[in-house]
C-alpha cells in the first residue's frame, strides 16, 4: 500500500508540474500580442484623428490666400517657379505668387509652412545654396553661398515683408534658417529669399511682384499707378487672378452688359479669398529677426 500511495503522488505531482508549465508558455505566448494589439490601435487612433481633426488656426481648407515671393542673388532678380505637382495644396503658377489653398489638413493652420511649398516645387533652400534645378525649373542655375557678393562674404536669408503697413512696405523677419518652419500667417505677405552680404535683409519685393499680388487679391493698398502688369503668358489661367481657370466667370468672355449679368463683378473671381485673420496664428521658428 506504501508504495502504490507514493506512486500516485509522484504521478499527481508530475501532472500539476506539466500543467504549471503549460499555463506559463501560454501566458508568454499572449503577452506580446497583447502588447501589438495596444500598440497597432494607438497608431490607427492617431492617424484617425489627424484626418478627421477640426483646424482650429487659419488657412482653412476653405481659404484661399496669395502672397509674393522672388529670389535674389545678391540684388539680381531670378525667374519665378513653376509647380508641377502640388499634393498639399500650397503651389506657384510661374506668376511670383504663392497659391495657398490647402487641399488637407498637411497645409492647414499650424502646418502651412514653406516647406509645404518647398517639397511641391522643387525648391530648396539651406545655409549653403538656393537651389530648383531638381525639379520645378531644369534652366535654374543653383545660388551658391560660397562665391560671396562682390568679393563680400554673403548669406542665405528669407525676409517677411509687410505689404499693407501703415507706413508702407515694411521689412517684418529676417529668417537665416528653420528656413521650412517659416509659416504662412495670413493673406497678403510678400517673401524675398535671397544671397546677401552677412547682416542684410533680402531685397524688397519689386514694384511688378506686388502689382501682381494687388490683382490677384482686390486691392490697391501698394501705389503701383501707371505701372503695366507684365504678360506672364501663363496658358489657361485667369489673368486677373493668376490662378487656374476654375475661378469663377472670365471677365473676358464677352458677356452681354444689357443682359442684367454684372460682367465686372460675377463671382468675386478677383478676391476668391477669405480675408479674416483675426484667428490665432501659428509660432514660427526661432530666428535672428532683423526688423524692417
Amino acid at each position: 500500500m506504501g508504495k502504490a500511495s507514493s506512486s500516485k503522488k509522484v504521478q499527481r505531482a508530475a501532472k500539476a508540474a506539466a500543467s504549471s508549465r503549460g499555463t506559463g508558455e501560454k501566458r508568454e505566448r499572449g503577452f506580446p500580442l497583447l502588447v501589438l494589439a495596444v500598440a497597432v490601435l494607438g497608431i490607427g487612433l492617431v492617424f484617425a484623428a489627424r484626418a478627421s481633426r477640426e483646424e482650429q488656426v487659419a488657412p482653412f481648407r476653405t481659404d484661399h490666400w496669395h502672397s509674393a515671393y522672388e529670389i535674389y542673388d545678391c540684388g539680381t532678380q531670378r525667374s519665378p517657379l513653376l509647380t508641377e505637382t502640388d499634393p498639399d495644396g500650397i503651389h506657384t503658377h510661374a506668376d511670383s505668387l504663392l497659391h495657398i489653398h490647402p487641399f488637407n489638413s498637411s497645409a492647414t493652420g499650424n502646418d502651412a509652412r514653406l516647406g509645404v511649398f518647398m517639397d511641391a516645387s522643387g525648391l530648396q533652400v539651406s545655409t549653403d545654396t538656393i537651389d530648383a534645378s531638381g525639379v520645378s525649373d531644369a534652366g535654374f542655375v543653383p545660388i551658391d553661398n560660397s562665391t560671396g557678393c562682390d568679393g563680400a562674404d554673403s548669406e542665405i536669408v528669407i525676409t517677411r515683408w509687410n505689404v499693407d503697413g501703415a507706413d508702407g512696405l515694411e521689412a517684418e523677419t529676417t529668417y537665416r534658417g528653420d528656413y521650412r518652419d517659416i509659416p504662412f500667417l495670413h493673406e497678403r505677405e510678400a517673401f524675398t529669399i535671397a544671397k546677401v552680404p552677412v547682416g542684410e535683409d533680402a531685397p524688397a519685393p519689386s514694384a511688378a511682384v506686388l502689382a501682381q499680388l494687388d490683382t490677384s487679391t482686390g486691392t490697391t493698398n501698394f501705389e503701383s499707378e501707371g505701372f503695366e502688369l507684365p504678360d506672364l503668358g501663363l496658358e489657361g489661367d485667369d489673368e486677373t487672378t493668376g490662378d487656374d481657370a476654375t475661378t469663377g466667370d472670365d471677365a473676358t468672355t464677352g458677356d452681354d452688359a444689357t443682359t442684367g449679368d454684372d460682367a465686372t463683378t460675377g463671382d468675386d473671381a478677383t478676391t476668391g479669398d477669405d480675408t479674416t485673420t483675426g484667428d490665432e496664428t501659428p509660432t514660427e521658428p526661432e530666428t535672428s529677426d532683423s526688423e524692417g
